[in-house]
């Protein structure tokens, strides 16, 4: 299959603890952006934001999370544990003042990473969470792992056609990259999500974040943050410090398709300091 989606950025592998971690970087002389995926997703999946923001000015760097793209499982699946990978990448590679963005997965892993104990929090200095994971129930957990793990481990032949008609407003790259990282993805990190044997929440820990975030929502009936746990995150967020935002004509994919532009310019302000 030919390569008709073309990322101008530089593939990157750097040896930590548990293993490879591999990350896309686009240069830029501005600030650092690190961008974190969704589950089955990889960093060539945020390709669309990542050159914008490059287009900016910031360096991006984009990571493939555990299990994704080309870099190696974690040793454990939960969030913390994850979050803790991306925190010695940060100190690995010697980031400061930066700036990060998850979505949903990596979302939670973001959330994790400023509300945890790595040092490498405190180089964080703003962070955007678009449609994250802020909890699971593990009697409930297990049931969505079907539908998550579709595709998984298959070639971008059997995969392009069920995510074109499963999405049929994505850009043609969406497809591309998506179908790419779903044959890239190994099963075992997706199922050591859905599977972590005890419920879990990352609600309360919002009033540990110290730095300015942006929490961006899909329309009600996409979004996986659910009114109740909006209220628990917006009652234990420290004063001023917390925005959340509905984006209006957006599903949970909030960076593929048509919801994609008015995400990205509410992103856009938000990391600016406007």
């Amino acid at each position: 299959m030919t390569e008709p989606c073309h990322i101008a950025a530089r593939r990157q592998f750097v040896q930590l603890a548990h293993g490879r971690v591999s990350f896309l970087e686009w240069p830029g002389a501005g600030p650092t952006a690190l961008l974190c995926h969704g589950i089955t997703s990889s960093a060539a999946t945020l390709w669309r934001l990542g050159a914008d923001l490059a287009a900016e000015g910031w360096r991006v760097l984009a990571v493939d999370l555990p299990g994704h793209g080309q870099s190696d499982l974690s040793p454990a699946f939960d969030i913390d544990t994850v979050a803790n990978i991306v925190g010695d990448l940060i100190q690995t590679l010697g980031l400061a003042e930066l700036a990060m963005v998850g979505h949903s997965w990596g979302g939670a892993i973001t959330l994790a990473l400023l509300s945890g104990e790595h040092p490498a929090r405190a180089a964080v200095q703003r962070a955007v969470l678009l449609d994250p994971l802020i909890r699971q129930e593990a009697a409930v957990a297990p049931s969505w792992l079907p539908h998550f793990s579709r595709g998984v481990g298959q070639s971008p032949e059997e995969t392009l056609p069920m995510l074109r008609e499963t999405n049929p407003d994505w850009h043609p790259c969406d497809y591309y990259w998506k179908a790419q990282a779903l044959a890239e993805c190994r099963y075992e990190q997706v199922a050591g999500l859905f599977l972590i044997p005890a419920d879990w929440t990352l609600a309360p820990r919002i009033a540990r974040v110290q730095a300015p975030l942006l929490i961006l929502l899909a329309e009600p009936e996409y979004t996986i943050v659910p009114p109740a746990v909006q209220a628990e995150l917006r009652a234990a967020a420290p004063s001023g410090l917390m925005q959340m935002q509905l984006i209006p004509g957006t599903n949970h994919n909030m960076l593929r398709g048509p919801g994609y532009s008015a995400t990205y310019a509410v992103l856009r302000a938000f990391l600016r300091g406007n």
